[in-house]
């Protein structure tokens, strides 16, 4: 019986954090993974604890800014030389930046740096994958959202903007898949505040004061690893919202 081939998974902005304890989750259940982001310091660290974790080279760490597409397809084109023609099984859209500003204060470079990771990025992810998908008819695209997805906050205009339209292109794309009639899931995890570095970077004084109360970026992984292999539960188009750490 010929042996089935291990699945792929790129995870963008998985070098810390959410994206990093995803992307370990994953090469725990024998996948293979993508890691990106863009610090290679930080890439090169993760891939070599994931593959001293798994004992093999199922890892594969590449320097990538997301907002570029010329960077983007070359990750693609890389992870399929590496993994498989037609092996990109799931694509978890995670990288993303904040700023703490009012609108009045927010920079042009700060509306586009965050509308470009956090938004820009998952649209070209999604594009340059989904063909592949639908020619091997199986994949699961997850983006990772935010409260900030559903509500605006004060001094979060541009990140509530780009999350906003995280949550439009995800609704959008579960439609035109369903009118196909393809397996091909479009999953959504709303989270509440999640103990990482870009909450220290985004404040500082409050992360130190709150990061006990907060997600740990360890049981958001469990929760991202459990839609995607749950597909009785979690049916294209689902979302999940994790506020804290009893859902």
């Amino acid at each position: 019986m010929k042996q089935e081939a291990k699945k792929t998974a790129i995870i963008t902005g998985s070098s810390r954090g959410i994206g990093k304890e995803t992307a370990i989750m994953l090469a725990k259940k024998s996948l293979n993974v993508v890691i990106c982001s863009r610090t290679q310091s930080e890439i090169s660290s993760t891939v070599e604890e994931i593959n001293k974790l798994t004992g093999n080279s199922s890892a594969l760490g590449i320097k990538c800014d997301v907002s570029i597409p010329s960077h983007v397809n070359s990750l693609v084109k890389s992870t399929m030389e590496k993994f498989g023609s037609n092996n990109i099984d799931i694509l978890v859209n995670n990288a993303g930046v904040a700023f703490n500003r009012k609108l009045i204060d927010t920079s042009e470079e700060e509306w586009e740096q965050t509308i470009n990771s956090n938004l820009n990025g998952a649209f070209l992810f999604t594009k340059a994958v989904l063909p592949h998908m639908i020619s091997k008819g199986s994949g699961v695209i997850l983006n990772v959202n935010s409260g900030a997805g559903k509500v605006g906050f004060s001094n979060l205009s541009a990140y509530c903007a780009s999350k906003f339209g995280l949550l439009g292109l995800a609704e959008s794309l579960a439609h035109e898949l369903n009118a196909c009639n393809n397996n091909i899931r479009v999953l959504t995890i709303f989270l509440g505040e999640v103990a990482t570095k870009m909450w220290q970077e985004y404040d500082f004084s409050y992360y130190e004061k709150n990061k006990s109360k907060m997600l740990r970026p360890q049981d958001v992984a469990v929760k991202i690893a459990e839609m995607i292999f749950d597909t009785k539960t979690y049916k294209n188009g689902d979302s999940v919202e994790m506020y804290s750490n009893n859902v």
